[in-house]
């Protein structure tokens, strides 16, 4: 059984996603991947938004919670159990970005994402099971700014 993290990165009141420039999924998605043998959770979940970002001033806020999930009903032949973590970075950006992962740990060669902020308020659709844990993001946001 495979473990995949998944980062919702935030900055001030705005929520980082990404998208994938060749298609292959039609809703914006959070930076996560696979925890590599070795690896914690935690480690695995920096790594992964450092390279699916180009962000390199990323801080753990706070694990949201994990659970095992079978995922035939959006369309993956497997059961994983997930892990949801809250980052912040206060790092400067432009408002959008193109970035380049380099090592997919799916076996792909470079695959580009369409990177943006957008306001927590405005959360767009999120694709597969990366909507979740937003109403734990959003009690971690209220938990940071008391």
């Amino acid at each position: 059984m495979r473990h995949r993290v998944f980062t919702y990165i935030t900055r001030a009141d705005q929520l980082l996603i990404l998208e994938y420039v060749d298609g292959r999924y039609l809703q914006a998605q959070i930076p996560g991947g696979t925890v590599k043998a070795g690896e914690s959770p935690v480690q695995a979940a920096l790594r992964e938004a450092q390279e699916e970002t180009g962000l390199t001033r990323l801080q753990l806020v706070k694990c949201l919670g994990s659970f095992k999930r079978d995922l035939t009903d959006i369309g993956r032949d497997e059961t994983i159990v997930a892990w949801f973590f809250h980052l912040q970075t206060n790092e400067a950006t432009a408002p959008s970005w193109r970035h380049f992962e380099c090592d997919s740990s799916e076996g792909f060669g470079p695959i580009e994402f369409a990177i943006s902020w957008v306001p927590l308020s405005h959360i767009p659709a999120l694709g597969g099971i990366d909507e979740v844990m937003l109403p734990e993001l959003q009690a971690s946001m209220r938990e940071n700014t008391l």
